[in-house]
């Protein structure tokens, strides 16, 4: 044993004879390749050997069998592995018994090899080792062990859920939970644990977790009795270092042992370190595998475990401070909201008494106010509208810098609405002799964006634009790049140092020694801006050049992916001018002379752009300022409208009630009954609900406005807001009130005319409810029908009551209700089903077959069903099948009576002459005649072959055959059979396997495949025959719808035409043909079919149009040398009788009496005839000798042949018998098998078969 290291010295010291093996002069040589290959690799490998499964093994194998070596070498594997045998001992026997490999991956398999059991995973493989004769000796099985992988992977998995896990702790208390529940998911690497927290006093621990350990202690003291401490968590507190307990199951004997019968006998108690300084702050108690070695591996696995939980605990304490600092700084974020909100009603209430006034004096004709009152006045409103302004700034960037300013996205078109806040500056730039270009091309998309911060943005960079341009030009323009859409602003001023860029967007920042229009200002206007932007997921970037200009560049994406909101609302109705005043007159005020600016900003034409003609329209006022009613009414009284007043809210509700308003415009904080208190009540009242509301209100920005809303008012006015803006909403409400009102009628008549539609409809459903032959209907889970149409009296004759009165499963086939029950049960699960199939009785007691889809009723218990009656169908088309078959077996019987027809004349012809030629002593010609009719004879005995073959019904004569040496036998035949013009090509494979089946029927398959190619090569061409030993896998075998295993192939390849798929999918049927009628029966492809698969095998066809057919037959292998199919010998070298034998013929058909008779006096039998099974019974039952009996299956008198031997075997036991028929040999076997001293003979015979088969009867004994 050169090379095989320990092992291969140990067997060479042993006594072979003294194990299962034997000496080693007596072992196979597949058992000495076996163990030399075993012993020389380096792959761990042990072989177990014969019955008793022996091992032999190698230097890498040898740690799996651990302490047992040596006393494992060569020792029986049912001793070795005694505790497991249970699992491998039955694998071992299928390969021994079926010789098809095994294998398996991370197989868990429980060894005792180091004294206990032990957890062990292993990959191996068995494979077959055969000897000479094929015969299974042993099982050569390669090993590898992945218990260490199996772990690594179970434990990674373990610490990583772990570490998942803990991030979802919320507080320590959570911590412990989420660590105790993920441990309890593996019991085999931690059988139980305890998890104990540190007190915040740190005298005790409490326990805050167990996996597996209920009703552990809930408290442990630190100072007191160790008894108290059964786990020596004290020591662990102190020390801080982790301890492994043994010896437990004799201190606390029954500790869970996981999924193991073992308790646990270790336990490692680690320390839980958390928190800022890392100190311990809880103890955790992992109980130790009893089925695993605890060692360095299992050590850092339990350290690894306190770990995560040290990261949870801490993550925890951490969440838990966040979440405090979180909440104080949202207390202070609400409070610094509330103050906001009140100082903006603080301002913006007087603010309104304060402009509104004013504006009515700026409105009134020239000359009823004197023009020193009027500049006056103008002074003071122009200075209110920068008050308003700078509230507005300062409140809506900190409602921006507090994050609680949202965007309401509607889609808009950026071009047209920046076009139109720009064109608010064209007659200021005009005056001060700039350029105002505005490049705003229609973009092909809508951007979504909030208008009124869109406004802001824009009005901002314009006016800052105006503050530092004093020539040249402002261009506003808008483009596309990409997916965003890009506003610049850009204009020739004064520019920007390039070190300023980088904090020109911070609050509050100013360019110091900047030339503009005035030093005054928030320095909050471009900090604004760009958050604007960004709560629009854009950007906003400046390139400026002083003394050139400055350019900024705000870019916006036209899809807000996460967008909390997109409105579809149109636009605001509120104009842009409106909005724009503010910022325009403030710039007017930057230019040279008071006096321009007053006469730019004349509210006098208020005045002529009140609606003309008498305004019609209730408004009722609800305000608890008695300044603002007044003002509000007045300015609405002057325009024509009837106003009535409430101080609050309850006294607003009373009044609508006794005369509804056309319009409530109502203050949202009034005493009583606020503004959202008096909508709701409104909403709310049967009468009142579809009342216009507008709310008035201090509070500013989106938010607002939106709750206002979201309530039900139909618009929001915020304070402070001009004459003019009131007018203009009160106006546009009650005007779309009155196109709403001419809406609804609208809608009212289109409802009037979708229910004529509807019932329309409705009556066509009807129609085809009452008029179609399908059974329509619905039915509930409870097993009724609920509803059906006249269909169902129609087709089944069950009047409605009796349909709706039973369970529907009282009408279908009892043999279908499964097939029912489970069509309801999918039905039940929501699912729909088409083309399901049953039969449903009828009244008369008939069935029909119906087609059902059912379709479940969602949110019901009901399901809708269409069932179409297809009994005719199915009887058409059973009708055209048999007419389809008839026709069929005509063209059968027609290709067999011309075949037949032809042989017939054949025999009889040679018959005719030969009884001529010896009528005139001319025996010269007499064999010529005798070999034509025996020819004929044999061809009609393969047409009747072939018939049984494609009925499958053929009885077959398999022996071991060497398919190259069968070709070979029959090439000449085939040469000579397929013409000069093709040329035939044998390819046959070297050490091909031999097949266990008929021959005669193979040379026939093969010659028909032949004939075949020849045919579809009408040119000439090529046949190639090719042989080769094909072993199919699992995948190849199922292509081939074949069993895996070892096979002989035999493919016969032709260069014709090729055959299309449709025509290949059939090309097995019986009596399909591609040829002409009267050129073949359309048998010779479903015969081989047939008789390949009655051989074990499966035939396959591989064609391609204009490429040539490939046949490929595939055949068992046989384990086993062929036989010499030597030419069976004539009559005159037939066996001849020794003794007189006597042989009884029974048979009806007096020529073959006469034949056989005749052959068996020619041989030296005695022979006796009877004509039918009676007259046979009484020869048997006589005393006369009987060697053989030989008789006819299919007999007349009533009694057959197997039944003439079986009574016969009554009264002679042990009888021979031959049974000769022209039946399938399943009409022989009657009860499934023949008895010893039985064999069939199929008609038509040799005589010299005969003779052969009466000597082997007889010979036997």
């Amino acid at each position: 044993m050169a090379g095989g290291g320990e092992m291969g010295a140990l067997m060479c010291s042993m006594d072979w004879s003294r194990t299962a093996f034997g000496p080693v002069s007596g072992w196979s040589q597949a058992l000495r390749s076996a163990v030399s290959i075993c012993l020389t690799t380096r792959f761990p490998v042990v072989l177990y050997y014969g019955p008793e499964r022996a091992l032999i093994y190698n230097d890498a194998w040898r740690p799996v069998v651990g302490d047992k070596h040596p006393w494992s070498f060569g020792r029986a594997g049912t001793e070795v592995w005694a505790e497991i045998w249970d699992i491998i001992g039955p694998m071992f026997d299928t390969v021994f018994e079926t010789g098809e490999a095994t294998w398996s991956d991370d197989q868990l398999l429980p060894l005792n090899r180091f004294g206990y059991v032990e957890e062990c995973y292993f990959y191996y493989s068995y494979s077959p080792i055969r000897g000479e004769q094929g015969r299974v000796e042993g099982i050569f099985t390669a090993v590898a062990e992945t218990t260490q992988r199996v772990l690594a992977d179970r434990r990674t998995r373990l610490l990583r859920d772990l570490a998942a896990r803990s991030i979802e702790a919320k507080s320590t208390v959570e911590a412990y939970a989420i660590v105790a529940e993920v441990l309890a998911g593996d019991p085999h690497d931690v059988p139980f644990a305890l998890l104990y927290t540190l007190d915040a006093d740190g005298a005790g621990l409490t326990l805050a977790g167990q996996a597996a350990m209920p009703g552990s202690a809930n408290h442990v003291a630190l100072a007191g009795d160790t008894a108290d401490d059964p786990w020596g968590m004290r020591r662990v507190a102190e020390t801080g270092t982790p301890v492994l307990l043994e010896g437990l199951d004799a201190r606390m004997p029954g500790l869970p042992g996981g999924p193991w019968p073992e308790p646990v006998t270790q336990a490692q108690v680690v320390p839980v370190a958390a928190g800022k300084g890392g100190r311990t702050s809880g103890i955790a108690i992992l109980g130790v595998s009893p089925r695993l070695r605890f060692d360095e591996r299992y050590q850092t696995f339990c350290e690894q475990v306190a770990s995560n939980l040290s990261a949870a605990v801490t993550n925890a304490l951490t969440y838990q401070e966040e979440r405090a600092r979180a909440e104080r700084l949202a207390e202070l974020d609400r409070a610094k909201t509330l103050f906001f909100s009140n100082v903006s009603h603080e301002f913006r209430t007087p603010l309104t008494l304060m402009l509104s006034p004013l504006e009515e004096i700026l409105a009134k004709p020239k000359e009823q106010v004197l023009p020193d009152n009027r500049a006056l006045a103008t002074v003071a409103h122009r200075n209110g509208l920068r008050l308003l302004r700078l509230v507005n700034g300062l409140l809506d960037f900190s409602r921006v810098e507090a994050g609680r300013a949202r965007a309401a996205f509607r889609p808009t078109d950026l071009p047209r609405l920046t076009a139109e806040l720009a064109g608010n500056f064209r007659s200021l730039c005009e005056q001060a002799g700039l350029d105002l270009v505005v490049e705003c091309p229609p973009l092909d998309d809508l951007v979504p964006l909030d208008p009124d911060m869109w406004e802001k943005v824009v009005l901002n960079l314009l006016s800052n634009a105006f503050k530092f341009t004093f020539e040249g030009r402002i261009t506003v323009s808008v483009r596309r790049a990409g997916d965003r859409a890009v506003l610049t602003v850009a204009d020739t001023g004064t520019g920007v140092p390039a070190e300023e860029l980088p904090r020109l967007f911070e609050r509050f920042h100013r360019v110091e020694g900047a030339r503009g229009r005035t030093f005054e200002g928030s320095g909050i206007g471009l900090a604004l801006v760009q958050e604007l932007v960004r709560l629009h997921h854009g950007s906003i970037r400046v390139e400026s050049e002083p003394g050139r200009g400055s350019a900024f560049h705000v870019s916006l994406p036209f899809r807000q992916t996460d967008a909390p909101a997109v409105s579809a609302e149109g636009p605001s109705q509120v104009s842009t001018a409106v909005r724009a005043e503010a910022f325009v007159a403030e710039a007017r005020r930057w230019m040279a002379g008071e006096a321009e600016a007053g006469a730019a900003f004349d509210l006098a034409a208020t005045r002529d752009e009140a609606p003309s003609g008498p305004a019609v329209g209730c408004i009722l006022l609800a305000d608890d300022n008695a300044d603002m009613r007044d003002h509000v009414r007045r300015l609405l009284a002057e325009h024509g409208y009837t106003v009535e007043t409430a101080p609050d809210g309850e006294a607003a509700l009373a009044a609508a009630r006794v005369r509804r308003p056309d319009l409530l415009l109502t203050d949202v904080m009034m005493p009583r009954l606020d503004g959202f208190g008096l909508l709701a009540a409104v909403r709310g009242d049967e009468r009142l609900r579809d009342l216009l509301v507008i709310m008035l209100s201090a509070r500013a920005g989106d938010e607002a406005k939106v709750e206002g809303l979201g309530a039900g008012a139909d618009d929001y006015l915020t304070k402070p807001f001009s004459a003019r803006e009131l007018l203009a909403r009160v106006g546009t409400n009650l005007q779309l009130a009155g196109v709403r009102r001419e809406a609804a009628e609208a809608l009212r008549h289109a409802n009037e005319g979708l229910e004529a539609e509807v019932a329309r409809r409705t009556a066509e459903r009807n129609r085809l409810w009452e008029t179609t032959n399908d059974l329509m209907g619905t039915a509930g889970l409870d097993g009724f029908l609920k509803v059906v149409n006249p269909a169902w009296t129609a087709v089944l004759g069950w009047d409605e009551t009796e349909l709706l009165g039973r369970p529907f499963v009282d009408f279908v086939e009892p043999g279908d209700h499964a097939a029912t029950a489970d069509v309801v049960a999918r039905l039940a699960r929501g699912e729909s089903v088409s083309g399901f199939v049953d039969r449903v009785l009828t009244k008369s007691g008939g069935r029909r077959t119906v087609m059902w889809t059912a379709v479940p009723d969602p949110g019901t218990a009901l399901f809708h069903i269409v069932g179409r009656d297809l009994t005719d169908q199915h009887r058409a088309e059973e009708q055209l099948r048999q007419s389809q078959k008839m026709e069929a077996v005509g063209q059968l019987t027609g290709g067999l009576a011309h075949d037949f027809n032809n042989l017939l004349t054949g025999i009889s012809g040679a018959l005719e002459l030969l009884e001529s030629r010896i009528g005139q002593g001319r025996f010269t010609d007499v064999p010529r005649y005798v070999a034509a009719a025996q020819g004929a004879s044999k061809r009609a005995a393969a047409l009747t072959h072939r018939l049984l073959a494609f009925s499958r019904r053929q009885t077959l004569d398999p022996k071991p055959t060497d398919a190259n040496r069968l070709i070979a036998g029959m090439e000449e035949l085939v040469r000579r059979t397929i013409g000069p013009a093709i040329h035939l090509e044998v390819v046959a494979a070297g050490g091909l396997w031999a097949t266990l089946v008929d021959p005669p029927q193979l040379e026939n398959a093969l010659l028909n495949l032949c004939i075949n190619a020849r045919d579809a090569m009408p040119d000439g061409g090529r046949i190639t025959v090719e042989t080769a030993n094909k072993w199919l896998d699992g995948r190849a075998a199922r292509e081939r719808d074949l069993e895996p295993g070892q096979y002989v192939s035999i493919c016969v390849t032709d260069t014709g035409t090729g055959m299309p798929s449709d025509v290949v999918r059939k090309v097995f049927d019986p009596f399909f043909t591609t040829k002409p009628i009267g050129q073949g029966t359309g048998l010779g492809l479903s015969m081989i079919h047939g008789f390949v698969r009655q051989s074990g095998g499966q035939v396959r066809v591989y064609s391609e149009v204009g490429q040539g057919t490939t046949m490929c037959l595939y055949l068992p292998r046989h384990y086993g040398e062929a036989e010499n199919l030597d030419a069976a010998p004539d009559l005159a070298h037939a066996p001849r009788a020794e003794q007189g034998e006597t042989v009884l013929i029974v048979d009806d058909e007096p020529t073959v009496r006469l034949l056989v008779t005749e052959v068996l006096q020619d041989l030296g039998y005695t022979a006796i005839e009877a004509a039918d099974g009676a007259a046979g019974l009484k020869v048997l039952q006589s005393d006369v000798r009987i060697d053989l009996l030989v008789t006819d299956v299919g007999l007349p008198g009533g009694m057959n042949g197997r039944q003439v031997a079986d009574e016969a075997r009554v009264s002679r036991p042990g009888l021979k018998v031959l049974f000769i028929t022209g039946y399938a040999e399943n009409a022989v076997l009657g009860n499934g098998h023949l008895e010893p001293g039985m064999q069939v003979l199929t008609k038509p015979f040799a005589m010299e078969d005969l003779a052969s088969r009466i000597k082997d009867l007889i010979g036997r004994g």
